[in-house]
């Protein structure tokens, strides 16, 4: 039997810099929400030396940049506390727990063939042992196995690859799979992914050999998929979806063909996050819709403490007009400057509107007469207005007249919706 402690979706480094006061800890140099992600690592390495295990799996996302359209890579001092909290680590352990990562969605350069966890291979690199998506390309295109072996147990490394994406990709991961990932059957079986049965990223196979413990991440909800199957979730909160988790680490003794005994290890989370759920509704003022937010928010009027500051969210839904949306969303704006003095203990303060119906003014809705309009028939107008260009091609300036009508007549008679305010994605 070997005990290891199971860790993941760390985000080292997540940044923000938008809906949140311009403050940092110590200044120029980490802000109070980049800290919380290193203080997660911390916490659970901390766990894992007083667990005493035998192999400490991170299973991806150790840094959260770069990704998507953020091509900057992580902060220096998020380098410097990974590397201090890791030498302190392998001290305490003598040296003798093998670290094991793999890459994440996060965290790779996805357009230079280097991924951020190399440097950490590079700075210890008889103790950790690291896993890319160019490793696992290299893999699959070699037909060679992608495993790390160790006297008692084999590690079966799945780094994140979307590989649903096209059918021909599809194939050849799957018959990869078949032909050099199956579970050992002399030695303990360990298979660490980044991925999730709902998207195209997770193979149905890793789920359905019989790995002795399956170490999964991406899902930062921590919970069991199957039997030895679990999603060791995030170390700390990452979306106000997240607010009400718990988060932790997972404490895992695995035995060759048994079920594995898991226990969840609670991490503290840093600061806490607040979502007010708001309906709008055509009969509230601008008057009353400040008076109500302020009141939501009064409970943190205190002087700001960045260690206990609360991270703070409205979400808007319901219907209102759009010239009161308009008046609503300046109010939002100049409380969020006010909530950014130092009057209130707020380190994040941000709203969603996605779901509001932002509705045209009466005039403008479905079935108002024309007189209704300041100019007595748009369509009409805009038709002169082609006419007067004085076109030489009668086709196309039927065409232009065809088109003009359409959209005048979805601005007349449409209701108009919003956009969803920008969330973070996991």
């Amino acid at each position: 039997m070997v005990k290891i402690l199971h860790i993941s979706d760390t985000h080292i480094s997540h940044r923000k810099f938008r809906n949140v006061k311009d403050s940092w800890k110590i200044h120029n140099r980490v802000t109070w929400i980049e800290e919380d992600y290193c203080l997660g690592l911390k916490q659970a390495l901390d766990i894992a030396a007083e667990v005493k295990c035998d192999y400490l799996v991170h299973s991806g996302d150790f840094f959260d940049i770069p990704v998507g359209r953020n091509f900057s890579g992580p902060s220096e001092y998020s380098r410097t506390f990974t590397i201090t909290a890791l030498k302190k680590f392998f001290e305490i352990t003598e040296f003798k727990i093998p670290l094991i990562i793999i890459d994440g969605n996060h965290g790779t350069y996805l357009t230079r063939n280097y991924s951020t966890i190399e440097f950490l291979q590079a700075a210890f690199p008889k103790n950790i042992h690291i896993f890319t998506n160019y490793q696992l390309k290299d893999a699959i295109r070699k037909n060679t196995p992608l495993t790390l072996e160790f006297d008692d147990v084999k590690f079966f490394l799945f780094p994140y690859l979307k590989f649903g994406r096209l059918e021909n990709w599809a194939q050849e991961y799957e018959k990869w799979l078949q032909n050099n990932q199956q579970p050992d059957p002399e030695k303990i079986s360990i298979a660490v992914a980044h991925g999730m049965e709902r998207g195209m990223d997770l193979h149905e196979l890793i789920l359905n050999y019989k790995y002795d413990y399956v170490a999964l991440g991406h899902d930062h909800q921590q919970r069991k998929i199957k039997k030895n199957a679990w999603q060791c979730g995030s170390s700390a909160r990452y979306t106000f979806a997240e607010r009400n988790q718990v988060k932790g680490v997972l404490e895992v003794d695995v035995e060759k063909g048994k079920e594995s005994i898991v226990k969840t290890v609670k991490i503290e989370s840093v600061r806490s996050m607040k979502q007010i759920d708001y309906t709008l509704n055509a009969d509230l003022t601008t008057v009353g819709f400040e008076k109500e937010i302020r009141n939501k928010i009064a409970e943190f009027k205190n002087k700001f403490d960045g260690d206990t500051a609360v991270r703070f969210k409205i979400k808007f839904d319901g219907a209102v007009l759009l010239s009161n949306w308009w008046g609503m969303e300046d109010i939002l704006n100049e409380i969020q400057k006010e909530v950014f003095t130092d009057k209130y203990n707020i380190l994040e303060f941000r709203w969603d509107a996605g779901e509001v119906i932002k509705r045209a003014p009466v005039s403008l809705q479905k079935g108002a007469k024309l007189y209704d309009y300041l100019i007595e028939d748009p369509v009409v107008d805009f038709e002169r207005y082609i006419r007067s260009l004085s076109l030489e091609n009668e086709k196309q300036a039927k065409q232009f007249i065809e088109i003009g009508a359409k959209v005048i007549e979805e601005v007349f008679t449409s209701t108009m919706s919003s956009t969803i305010d920008e969330e973070e994605v996991e």
